[in-house]
C-alpha cells in the first residue's frame, strides 16, 4: 500500500490503547494514519459513524482531496462493519474470516478469503474510471480507512 501511496487508517469499535497495542506489536502503527476508535463516536457499527468521521478526520486533515464516500474503500470481516460501510455509501470488500466466502460476497461490492488475497492493483482497478486523478501527480494520495481507500481528486 506504501508504494502505491495509499494513506490506512483503522475504524474499530475497539478502544484505541488496544489498537495501538496491536498495531504496535505488529510493527504496523507507522502504517496507519489514523485511527478512529470507540471512545471517538457514539454508536458503534452497524451505525456508519465511524467510518464519516474517518472521513471527516482525513477531509480536514487534507482539505485540497474533497473526499467523498465513493472515493473510498472499506475492508470488512463482519457483517456489522458491511452494513455501516455501505451504510456510509463506501465501497466494500468483505474478508472471510468469520462468515463463509458466499456470504461475506453477497453483502460486499467482492470478497477474498484472505487479507493476503487483496490486491493492490484490484484496489487501484477499483478507481481507475476516474479519469480526473493523474495516478503521475506527485500529490495524489490514496486514502484507506480500516477498510478506507480513496484517490482524491
Amino acid at each position: 500500500f506504501q508504494a502505491h501511496n495509499i494513506a490506512l487508517g483503522v475504524v474499530s469499535g475497539a478502544r484505541r490503547s488496544e489498537i495501538e497495542t496491536v498495531l504496535e506489536r505488529a510493527m504496523l502503527r507507522n502504517a496507519f494514519e489514523i485511527i478512529v476508535a470507540a471512545e471517538d463516536i457514539t454508536h458503534s457499527k452497524p451505525s456508519p459513524e465511524g467510518y464519516q468521521r474517518a472521513i471527516a478526520t482525513f477531509s480536514s486533515r487534507y482539505p485540497d482531496w474533497n473526499l467523498q464516500p465513493h472515493h473510498c474503500l472499506a475492508i470488512e470481516d463482519s457483517f456489522p462493519g458491511l452494513e455501516a460501510a455501505r451504510s456510509a455509501q463506501i465501497p466494500v470488500v468483505g474478508v472471510a474470516h468469520t462468515y463463509p466466502f458466499h456470504m461475506m460476497q453477497r453483502r460486499a461490492n467482492w470478497a477474498v478469503d484472505n487479507l493476503e488475497d487483496l490486491e493492490v492493483e484490484r484496489l487501484l482497478e477499483v478507481f481507475s474510471s476516474d479519469s480526473k486523478n493523474d495516478p503521475e501527480d506527485p500529490n495524489n494520495k490514496r486514502l484507506e480507512v480500516s477498510a478506507l481507500a480513496s484517490r482524491h481528486e
